[in-house]
C-alpha cells in the first residue's frame, strides 16, 4: 500500500503559448516527473495557450494514460480557441475533463 503522505496532492503546469514540437520536448521531463512523483491531481493550464498540434495532443494523452494508471487525475484548465476546437474535434474532452477554475 502506498504511503499517501509522500504524494504530492496537486500540481499545476502552465503550458506555453504554442504547445507543439519544441515546447512538447521541453516539457517531456516535467511530465515524466509528475508521473514518477505520483501527483494525485495534475492540472494543465491552457490560459496562455493559443496553438496546439498533434505532438501536443499526443503528449497530453500519453500523460493522461500514465496518470490514470496510477489512479490519479488529470484535468485541462481554461482550454479555449484553437486548442479547444482541435481537442473537441478529436473528442479529447470526452476523456479528459476540461475545467474553468481550480
Amino acid at each position: 500500500m502506498k504511503n499517501l503522505a509522500n504524494k504530492v496532492e496537486q500540481t499545476v503546469v502552465v503550458l506555453p503559448n504554442d504547445f507543439s514540437g519544441f515546447a512538447v520536448d521541453e516539457l517531456k521531463d516535467q511530465f515524466e516527473q509528475l508521473v514518477e512523483q505520483g501527483t494525485h491531481f495534475v492540472i494543465l493550464d491552457f490560459t496562455k495557450t493559443e496553438f496546439i498540434d498533434s505532438s501536443g495532443i499526443g503528449a497530453i494523452v500519453f500523460l493522461y494514460k500514465r496518470i490514470e494508471k496510477q489512479s490519479n487525475k488529470l484535468s485541462l484548465l481554461n482550454v479555449t480557441g484553437q486548442p479547444f476546437k482541435l481537442m473537441n474535434l478529436l473528442r479529447v474532452d470526452k476523456t479528459i475533463p476540461f475545467i474553468d477554475s481550480i
